[in-house]
């Protein structure tokens, strides 16, 4: 990845003074030592933001501290080099980085669409996307941005700041109105460690003195078998909602998105994690495989592997799978979308949500724990930031 360009907010508002308030109003210390999707932290992070001219991203992002929250923002582009072709070696993502600083007062929410961005702009009507108090200026993506957005609360210079006041959603809208909402995932700070540029994501119970919350280390998933039919709307004596599902032809189909914690938006270098997963059916049969996740990854789960279709398990309808980075690597973070479709090719229904999460990444490569088999000393997942 690199970055390629940077937008900048309200200037510098304060002085040094207000850190030393800031950092005093946090707390004397910090209960939550995992990653959250019902709190507020100090990285908050989106995993999937699209924007194709069919969909755009409503996102929301709120300070809810009593103190000034500064934030530095990263936009990471996923969509392939082409757009018009399927992405492959001859089409590799194009991983661009676009960043940008927001200032937000205390208790502020604020929220954009991802194709117009948000101006600096106080007469922006109510009701509109650029209503109330602007919080800096915010780029649009391009048409066909399909990727993630990570922010960082910082201080007044720029540099991460442990102030876990960070909260945010994001809602996937269609141009038919179909909306998937989904809480974005925040990684709570050690308010008794003031962080560097490097973000060590090593803080957990038996790491009390980590910086900020290690990343799970199993990702559970429980869904349909991608592709089965939805039987309480498919039964030979029902036609369904208002009559629009006929016969056994009414699939349901789950897509998966899947972020590396570990993201070097200093010098561009891409984090490649290989997932390992154990997908049972509701008899207990179970089959495994792997996959790898390169900067970001979504992709409809019958296309990661065909363990998770329903004939690999003898036509069976639900299936509960566990993921895990293999031995010594980092942990990633991921949401999931069900796309519920009737026997009208129009009709369709979108619901996106977060997931379950179990053990830590550091704790299970560092030390074994978790039932990691191989640990690997100082295996810490980072997230480096620019500061200028």
């Amino acid at each position: 990845m690199r970055v390629k360009k940077r937008f900048w907010g309200l200037g510098t508002l304060g002085a040094s003074a207000l850190g030393v308030l800031v950092w005093a109003s946090t707390g004397a210390g910090q209960e939550i030592r995992s990653t959250t999707t019902e709190i507020s932290g100090s990285v908050v992070v989106y995993p999937k933001v699209v924007w194709d001219g069919t969909r755009d991203t409503i996102i929301q992002l709120s300070n809810t501290g009593n103190n000034l929250a500064y934030v530095h923002c990263f936009y990471v582009n996923g969509a392939p080099v082409n757009p018009n072709q399927p992405p492959g070696r001859n089409n590799p993502p194009q991983w661009t980085v676009t960043d940008f600083e927001l200032v937000l007062t205390r208790q502020q929410p604020t929220m954009w669409a991802a194709s117009a961005g948000r101006r600096v702009d106080y007469s922006s009507p109510f009701g509109t996307y650029g209503a109330g108090f602007d919080p800096g200026l915010i780029p649009p993506v391009p048409q066909g941005f399909t990727g993630e957005l990570k922010c960082v609360q910082v201080d007044e210079t720029g540099q991460p700041w442990p102030g876990n006041r960070l909260k945010g959603e994001a809602t996937i809208q269609r141009n038919d109105g179909d909306v998937a909402t989904y809480n974005a995932i925040a990684l709570p700070a050690n308010t008794q460690v003031l962080p560097g540029t490097d973000l060590e994501l090593n803080l957990t119970d038996t790491n009390p003195g980590g910086e900020y919350a290690a990343c799970p280390d199993t990702t559970i998933l429980n869904h349909f078998a991608d592709g089965a039919t939805q039987i309480a709307l498919s039964s030979a004596n029902s036609l369904g909602p208002v009559g629009l599902c006929f016969g056994n032809n009414c699939p349901v189909n789950t897509f998966l998105t899947v972020v590396p914690c570990s993201q070097d938006f200093e010098s561009g270098r891409q984090t490649t994690v290989t997932l390992q997963f154990l997908t049972w059916d509701e008899f207990e049969a179970r089959l495994s495989g792997s996959f790898s996740v390169n900067c970001w990854l979504t992709a409809q789960l019958s296309q990661l592997s065909n363990a998770f279709t329903p004939s690999a398990l003898g036509g069976s309808t639900t299936r509960h799978t566990r993921l895990r980075p293999v031995p010594g690597q980092g942990g990633v973070l991921a949401i999931a979308e069900e796309l519920r479709r009737t026997s009208f090719s129009n009709v369709t229904a979108w619901a996106a949500y977060n997931l379950y999460t179990q053990g830590n990444r550091y704790d299970g490569a560092t030390t074994g724990e978790n039932d990691d088999p191989l640990p690997a000393p100082n295996a810490v997942d980072v997230i480096s930031v620019p500061v200028e």
